[in-house]
């Protein structure tokens, strides 16, 4: 059923297009490979009020980059930042704190994201960039969060940035460690949009995205959601 209002513009202009595609790594939670998870639900039911399907392509945040910018995927999820000819829609996916994971005796007692000045910060690849940062920092890229946990346990680096439920995964997935000579402190916080390109079809995908979020958000379809899957939910009527 379509719930109104939406842009009775967007509603004519869809019948133009049947499938969406979105691109983005498998994140638990987020993009299960079973079709289900936050960022799934979400665009399902946003592209349900066209009568247009979202078809996932599970690809590196990098390449999901390349297929937005070559035309073969329509939008990439997610990121809080984008370069030309890419472009962000204007309602997030996600609004999220991120946490620092360190050990105490190397860096000492927590003085905020001052304690960060100067320091080597791991990284999953395409995750965090110079900017997310109020102070500068060395970023160092690695392939998974696991990664990024085990050069702070070996000493290897100063700091392991991510997600808490990311973080949290990557202790889950190693073997057993003393927990005690560790914190974890929240080093910021940011949203994460849909990125999409500048062409013409793009113009009318984001603008059934921002409409449709919209709509949702006002009828009260999106929060139940979110709350399934245990994340923030973001304040549409500021953005």
């Amino acid at each position: 059923m379509l719930l109104l209002p939406v842009s009775a513009r967007c509603v004519e202009s869809a019948g133009r297009i049947s499938v969406v595609v979105s691109a983005g790594p498998s994140w638990e939670t987020f993009t299960n490979q079973d079709g289900t998870g936050l960022y799934h639900e979400v665009l399902d039911a946003v592209f349900a009020l066209y009568g247009i399907t979202v078809r996932h392509e599970y690809v590196p945040s990098d390449r999901a980059d390349e297929l937005v910018r070559l035309g073969w995927a329509d939008m990439m999820t997610c990121d809080d930042r984008a370069d030309p000819p890419l472009r962000l829609a204007r309602y997030p996916l996600y609004v999220n704190d991120y946490h620092v994971f360190f050990n105490k005796a190397r860096i000492g007692p927590w003085k905020g994201t001052e304690s960060l000045r100067g320091k080597e910060v791991a990284a999953q690849k395409g995750f965090y960039h110079d900017w997310d940062f109020p102070v500068p920092v060395h970023i160092r890229e690695m392939p998974s969060g696991v990664k990024c946990l085990e050069m702070i346990l070996l000493g290897r680096s100063d700091f392991y940035v991510d997600d808490m439920a990311f973080i949290r995964d990557s202790i889950s997935r190693e073997p057993a460690f003393d927990h005690s000579a560790f914190d974890i402190r929240k080093a910021g916080r940011r949203s994460y949009h849909p990125m999409f390109n500048t062409t013409p079809r793009s113009d009318l995908v984001i603008r059934m995205y921002d409409d449709g979020m919209r709509t949702l958000h006002e009828q009260g379809v999106l929060r139940p959601i979110y709350e399934k899957w245990g994340h923030t939910y973001p304040d549409f009527d500021n953005h």
